[in-house]
């Protein structure tokens, strides 16, 4: 009688065939379960702690726009004032020159009396600040001034009274003129300009009607 074969074991139950090193992949995670904190729970101390920082910070930023604020109040009250200073000087520079002027204007009229019919005629021509040295007024200045003055403008120059000019071929009365030749000398005098001439033959004129 025969032996019958041995029965092939069946292989033992284990992780699938081709990497039994490899662990099992995680379990795909359930779309309806909340997800999980990102943060470690602070736990009572921990919150105590945040909300006084919150509220500290808050505290701060408080302070600073109170101080940004106050620093731009000042800022604003010291141009406005700087601004007010600037105006008084300025208002003060022109009162001192306006009192200069005017202080210049009386010196040039006392000394253009003598010398000149207007002594307008001197003030409108003479700059005020050209005789201020240190404060002072230069009255050396203002004569010489007023010299070169009549010098350029001789009709300025005041009459000194009626006189009889001198006879000249090209103006003036000749032997036996007739009042007539006096008023075309004066027109003639006038249309050139020469006011100091025009001047005298009114004078004259004047003298001869006496």
């Amino acid at each position: 009688m025969s032996t019958p074969p041995d029965p092939t074991p069946a292989p033992p139950a284990g992780p699938p065939a081709g990497n039994p090193s490899a662990p099992a992949p995680p379990p795909a995670p359930d779309p309806a379960a909340p997800p999980a904190p990102d943060d470690v729970p602070l736990g009572p101390a921990g919150e105590k702690a945040l909300t006084e920082w919150k509220t500290r910070a808050k505290t701060g930023e408080k302070a600073l726009a109170e101080a940004t604020a106050r620093l731009k109040e000042f800022e604003d009250a010291q141009k406005t004032e700087t601004e007010k200073l600037a105006e008084r000087a300025t208002a003060a520079e022109q009162r001192e020159a306006a009192a200069t002027r005017l202080a210049v204007a009386s010196k040039v009229e006392a000394l253009a009396v003598g010398t000149f019919e207007d002594p307008e005629d001197a003030i409108g021509s003479l700059d005020p600040a050209a005789f201020i040295t240190d404060g002072v007024i230069d009255t050396e200045a203002i004569k010489t001034a007023l010299a070169q003055l009549l010098e350029r403008k001789p009709h300025w120059a005041k009459a000194s009274g009626p006189r009889v000019p001198k006879p000249d071929p090209a103006q003036g009365p000749r032997p036996g003129a007739v009042p007539g030749d006096i008023e075309s000398q004066i027109r003639d005098a006038q249309a050139k300009g020469d006011w100091r001439t025009a001047l005298s033959l009114q004078n004259q004129k004047l003298a001869d009607l006496k």
